[in-house]
């Protein structure tokens, strides 16, 4: 059965919406594309499930002759990805099992929808997808077949051509998203601006059609009310403007251990949490055996927003949950309200800092 043929039967899988595991994705779409592409799930030279990571298990590698990773793939029940959320904690999940691998492209599928990333690229990794195929839109099987050849065919991977492929096509979106970015933005200056050409064209035409001509005010207004960006759909969020890139702040997509208070103060809650988890694994403090699983932070010198982050962390706190404390301890008995920042040197100290903690904290 040729590839085109796969896909036609995988649409006709996927059309009732109801592969609700994520086994059921992987039996009767991933794998069977896979097949099609050379890679056979028979052969563990091939294919390996439940390739062991340091950050678990992702759901297939691909290998290469010598063994080695050259595409992860992580499948999740079908609908799944639609959902932001859901798709940006998968996209963390499967950028974390790459976080030590030489992995160079990254596959996140539900069955509808396909996700190709660069595991290496500038910027971050909602920035870094070269690809998304979507089964279930009425788009062309052969355009489809095509783009799975260049980018996932066994061949195409172990010659190289897909990784280069991959890049050039990364660098074209990039630059086609910039331009879009930047059209969005001309267009929302004029509209919050209420354009006079633009009010001029709409009054025009309003008043060709029913005969009557606006008011300018009234036009303005609307205008104005139009004047949110829209982000275009499909395309990554552009990143709030900040004095640090992201590959200053986490290099090789690892987070570092000597983040100066400003480049703490301008991290993203989603950022925040990465380095506070990447701290956690790193001295130990999830481990069930180490006791500050069961301890406060204490707060001298932190804020309460990282203090939240770590706790959730840790899990064993939610960021509205109590807090009960030592009589002796200054801080506040709920984690509510940010204080003032401390200076410290690095996370080191920040990290001993809390290993040294001796609050308690309710079940």
């Amino acid at each position: 059965m040729g590839l085109e043929d796969v896909l036609a039967k995988a649409r006709t899988e996927l059309s009732p919406g109801n592969l609700g595991l994520e086994t059921n994705v992987q039996v009767k779409v991933v794998r069977p594309i896979l097949r099609s592409l050379g890679w056979d799930d028979a052969d563990s030279s091939h294919l390996r499930a439940e390739f062991k990571t340091e950050y678990g298990r992702v759901d297939e590698a691909l290998l290469d002759e010598f063994g080695s990773p050259l595409v992860f793939v992580e499948a999740k029940k079908q609908g799944h990805l639609k959902d932001a959320t859901r798709h940006y904690k998968a996209l963390r999940q499967i950028f974390r099992y790459a976080r030590y691998r030489e992995v160079p492209i990254l596959l996140l599928t539900d069955g509808e929808t396909w996700d190709f990333y660069l595991r290496r690229a500038p910027g971050p990794p909602a920035e870094r997808r070269f690809l998304r195929l979507t089964l279930t839109k009425p788009v062309d099987i052969e355009q489809a077949a095509s783009d799975l050849r260049t980018y996932l065919s066994r061949d195409a991977m172990l010659q190289g051509d897909s990784l280069r492929a991959a890049r050039a096509r990364l660098k074209r979106e990039t630059a086609r998203g910039k331009r879009r970015r930047d059209i969005a933005a001309a267009w929302q200056r004029l509209l919050e601006a209420g354009d006079k050409s633009l009010r001029s064209l709409i009054a025009d035409r309003v008043e060709r059609e029913v005969g009557q001509r606006p008011p300018a005010a009234e036009l303005t207004d609307f205008l104005r009310e139009q004047g949110a960006l829209v982000l275009l759909d499909g395309e990554p969020t552009p990143t709030s403007l900040r004095p640090y890139t992201y590959d200053e702040l986490f290099p090789d997509d690892l987070p570092r251990t000597d983040y100066t208070r400003d480049e703490l103060e301008h991290l993203s809650a989603e950022e925040m949490s990465d380095v506070v988890e990447w701290w956690a694994d790193g001295w130990g403090w999830t481990s069930p055996q180490s006791p500050i699983r069961h301890r406060m932070i204490q707060a001298r010198s932190l804020n309460s927003y990282w203090l939240r982050s770590a706790l959730t962390t840790v899990g064993r706190l939610s960021p509205t949950r109590s807090v009960k404390l030592p009589r002796n301890t200054t801080m506040s008995r709920r984690i509510s309200k940010p204080c003032a920042w401390q200076s410290f040197d690095n996370s080191r100290s920040v990290c001993r800092s809390i290993q040294a903690g001796e609050a308690s904290m309710t079940s």
